[in-house]
């Protein structure tokens, strides 16, 4: 297999399983307690800083290589 179809591979399982801890694991743990709407908009700000953070890195490890 060709290595940068492998990084693809492993950058888009990366990718997959952030997404489902931050939105799909996540929000279950707090079902039970009424949403403040801030907080949770400052949250999701929290995760898009971190998820694009994580984009970036795999996108500048990729150019390196």
């Amino acid at each position: 297999m060709d290595e940068k179809k492998l990084i693809f591979i492993l950058a888009c399982l990366l990718v997959l399983g952030f997404l489902s801890l931050f939105i799909v694991i996540i929000p279950w743990a707090s079902w039970g307690r009424i949403p403040d709407w801030k907080s949770v908009a400052i949250d999701n700000l929290l995760m898009g800083i971190v998820f694009a953070a994580i984009v970036y890195g795999i996108y500048i490890g990729s150019k390196t290589m």
